[in-house]
């Protein structure tokens, strides 16, 4: 280990039951073996990521020498994209959520000092669904549910079928944790235009549809992590500040009763960046160094490119000292 005690908040893994299940599906979402080094996850059409079999994303005993590498003592582990619900609100993905969550709980089991376990679900049944994710968080002992920005790559999150959901996580103190999944748009399908920079607007869409949709007012009490540094909302919160009071009065659906910014002391995020003065800007815009927490993106990023940019980010060692654990550990009720 090295010189921090470090949490990651943001590490993803292909747990080997969910890929046997994925392997002999035609339907989304499905496993295509392109050699024995590189398989693809197909989440839609135009959605697919690719994985190397030895590294992080597949390979655990890979993904712990990065934890060691980097300093990590523990990793809130979740499914890697593409997710149960692309299964497209039917049986079968409340089913391959099960199959995914079990996974996922084999690992921490196996390793109960390294990993924490976050919830994934299919969304066919809300009903279902909601006894799901009780059982991760009651039998499991999981501790945060993550959730793609447009639920099966075509629902949003402001849809009130969902709100059985939120209001399991708000009475239980469990934080959401939004992150990009399979996304709506086609484009994301040429150029790795997703990667590079189309999931980070779908971030903050989510994010502000939330807020907007007035759910932050129905659930006050409950706790979201908005990934990669808050996304765009550090550089969008004055806009939307300003034009969500001028235009409300149009839009019957924004029901928020405060200006966005003032529903941030709900909203937490990673530090997951690639520039520490991109961060440090992002902390004094958005509340604070309080809200956030490590997160390398692992296997998408690698673990000790986001240590040392945090290390070489001018920020004070007692910020770094929270941003690497003692944040997460208060959020997630954490000991390490």
């Amino acid at each position: 280990m090295g010189k921090h005690k470090i949490i990651d908040v943001q590490s993803h893994f292909l747990p080997e039951k969910w890929l046997k299940e994925i392997s002999g599906r035609t339907q989304y979402p499905f496993l295509e073996k392109k050699n024995d080094d590189i398989w693809v996850i197909h989440g839609s059409s135009y959605d697919k990521l690719p994985y190397y079999t030895t590294k992080s994303g597949i390979n655990i005993q890979s993904k712990l020498r990065e934890m060691d590498d980097a300093g990590i003592e523990t990793s809130l582990l979740t499914l890697s994209p593409a997710g149960p619900d692309n299964g497209f609100y039917t049986a079968d993905a409340d089913r391959l959520a099960q199959i995914a969550n079990d996974g996922i709980a084999e690992i921490v089991a196996c390793y109960p000092n390294r990993f924490r376990g976050i919830a994934s679900l299919g969304y066919g049944n809300i009903e279902d669904a909601v006894a799901e994710l009780k059982r991760c968080i009651d039998e499991l002992d999981f501790i945060g549910l993550q959730v793609f920005p447009y639920i099966g790559g075509k629902k949003s999150v402001a849809h009130p079928t969902l709100k059985p959901i939120w209001r399991v996580l708000a009475e239980k103190d469990i934080p959401l944790i939004f992150h990009p999944g399979s996304p709506m748009n086609t484009d994301y399908g040429n150029y790795l235009i997703g990667g590079l920079m189309g999931y980070w607007f779908d971030d903050a869409i989510v994010m502000v549809k939330f807020i907007l949709s007035g759910l932050l007012d129905e659930f006050p009490n409950l706790k979201i992590v908005c990934p990669h540094t808050w996304s765009l909302l550090p550089y969008l919160i004055d806009r939307l500040d300003y034009q969500v009071t001028r235009f409300s009065k149009h839009f019957p659906e924004m029901k928020n009763k405060k200006a966005p910014s003032e529903y941030l002391k709900n909203v937490y995020t990673d530090c997951n960046n690639f520039s520490g003065d991109d961060l440090r800007y992002a902390i004094k815009k958005m509340g604070g160094v309080n809200y956030v927490m490590y997160g390398s993106d692992s296997p998408f990023v690698p673990a000790e490119f986001i240590v040392d940019m945090v290390e070489k980010s001018g920020l004070s060692s007692a910020d770094i000292e929270r941003i690497f654990a003692g944040n997460a550990q208060r959020l997630f009720g954490i000991d390490l």
